[in-house]
Order: structure tokens, then sequence, then C-alpha cells
């Protein structure tokens, strides 16, 4: 027979009786990578490798596809 959800949510005790709980760290679902001088530098540097252009309309592209992601 399944158990209960409120039986699976139960502490567990140790052999010593103590009650043990596990703490999880909550994460926010608004936090967004950080954008690095790196990842835009790769991004247009990859782009210049699909087709060349200028360097300038290279970085502003990478700029702009990695916001959007």
């Amino acid at each position: 027979m399944p158990r209960k959800a409120a039986e699976a949510a139960a502490p567990k005790r140790t052999a010593a009786g103590r009650t043990v709980t596990r703490r999880t760290k909550k994460v926010e679902a608004t936090d967004q990578p950080m954008l690095t001088w790196e990842h835009v530098a790769m991004r247009a540097y990859y782009i210049h490798l699909e087709g060349g252009g200028d360097p300038l309309e290279n970085w502003l592209r990478a700029e702009r596809e990695l916001v959007a992601a």
C-alpha cells in the first residue's frame, strides 16, 4: 500500500532519539546568469566565423542574443 504524503515527509529519528531534518537551499526562479565580457566575446567570435562582418555589429548581436537567452 502506498504511503501517504504526510508519512513520507515525516522527520527521521536517529539512534540517540534526536530528530533529523534536511535543510535545502531555496533557489529563486528570478536569478539570471551573469553576462560577462568573456561570454559576449566568445559569441561575437563565433558570429565572426559564421559570416565575418563588422566587429562592432558582431559584438552588439552577441549581446542581444545572450540577453534574450
